[in-house]
């Protein structure tokens, strides 16, 4: 059997997976290498814990070396090229080659997407981002907070409602609930429209019970930052003293420049198995996580077609699946894993209380999503969950 390289660019959910499920199921012999641009894996799932000065970035982070299996490599690189027909991709100045390639490099977050907001808004969706919130939320006095989501999809589609929730509780904690008022304006038909109109129609009702706006199907055409008005393809405006922003997703250039999208913009893959739909590199060239289109077969309106959330319980996942399809392909057998399309989200309320919805995207003749009712045992969930990834493994 001839030694094979598998090439994993991306260390997130999907890329972490990918390389633990496959290592224990190939010979030493084959190679397996991450690649990825930072030293250290964030659960995004923490980032307003950070906003809210719960948690550290330490906190809700990991060395990717620690999180890897032994017998993994890792380079610490950006991808700056992925050139399909020599089987190479450059990664910083280093050209590494492959046998079998799996993008798992998530969504590049673009704030210049919309004219003006990079300059006027803040956003809790990088660590970064998070942080520099933390003291401008701790100085906030009162006035009009606006949640933007100009633009879909986007990961973690519970993330701003949440956010939304977390905020009025801290509001309400200082003191500031009578001064403050919150809305989401947002480019949706309703919160995570794909998971159904039942969750929907929960977190629709958990925003109205605490007077925060919801104003679906606004696409924004600009922001300005001198004015503080976030105006409206439809020519109507939204005035804010706080501008949180839920960044533009895109796949990232590398990703774009090699041709690998489709008009969606993301890479469209087998929705079983993540195999890139790529005739000249079928079965060598597989896809994970945010960066995926994952379409599926049922539909809530009969004239509008589904693709999967992004979120990190998918990407995991579709790495774990990935795996064992490479091992499959190597090992000459028939692969024993496939993608079912089911996962799950957290979405805490506020008081120490938290959701969690369990998604079956593949049924028909529509995904479904069922919940519980929120309470202290569902948070606590989460935090252990949260600390089983960060667990090391070496």
């Amino acid at each position: 059997m001839r030694a094979t390289t598998t090439l994993i660019l991306g260390g997130g959910f999907g890329g972490i997976a990918a390389a633990n499920t496959l290592r224990p199921l190939l010979p030493a012999e084959h190679a397996i290498v991450v690649v990825d641009e930072s030293p250290r894996f964030h659960v995004g799932a923490g980032k307003t814990w950070i906003m809210l000065g719960d948690r550290t970035p330490e906190q809700v982070s990991q060395s990717r070396i620690a999180l890897l299996a032994p017998g993994v490599r890792f380079v610490e690189a950006s991808v700056r090229s992925i050139a399909l027909a020599d089987r190479t991709v450059l990664a910083d100045s280093e050209t590494l080659r492959w046998d079998f390639l799996v993008i798992a490099l998530g969504a590049d977050l673009n704030l210049a997407a919309v004219p003006g907001l990079a300059e006027a808004a803040h956003t809790f969706y990088t660590v970064e981002g998070a942080q520099r919130l933390k003291p401008v939320l701790d100085r906030f006095s009162g006035g009009d907070v606006a949640i933007l989501i100009p633009k879909a999809p986007f990961k973690c589609p519970p993330a701003p409602y949440e956010a939304a929730l977390l905020l009025h509780a801290a509001f309400e904690r200082r003191g500031l609930g009578g001064r403050t008022r919150l809305a989401i304006h947002t480019v949706e038909g309703a919160p995570m429209a794909t998971a159904g109109a039942e969750m929907g129609e929960y977190i629709k009702g958990e925003l109205a019970s605490r007077a925060i706006g919801f104003f679906p199907q606004r696409r924004a055409s600009r922001v300005d930052a001198a004015t503080k008005r976030v105006a409206f393809e439809d020519g109507s405006e939204a005035r804010y003293d706080l501008l949180i922003a839920i960044p533009p997703h895109e796949a990232p250039i590398a990703v774009r420049d090699a041709k690998l999208v489709d008009p969606s913009g993301w890479i469209p893959v087998d929705p079983t198995t993540m195999e890139v739909r790529h005739p000249a590199h079928a079965g060598e060239i597989y896809a994970a996580g945010d960066v995926t289109l994952v379409p599926l077969p049922g539909r809530h309106k009969p004239d509008v077609a589904l693709s999967l959330p992004k979120a990190g319980v998918f990407a995991a996942a579709h790495g774990r699946v990935v795996a064992h399809q490479i091992a499959a392909r190597i090992l000459g057998r028939a692969p024993d894993e496939a993608f079912d399309g089911k996962g799950y989200c957290f979405l805490e309320t506020g008081g120490g209380r938290a959701v969690k919805a369990d998604g079956s995207f593949f049924e028909l003749p529509h995904p479904l999503m069922r919940k519980r009712t929120p309470d202290e045992a569902q948070l606590r969930d989460k935090a252990e969950w949260v600390e089983r990834l960060l667990r090391p493994l070496r």
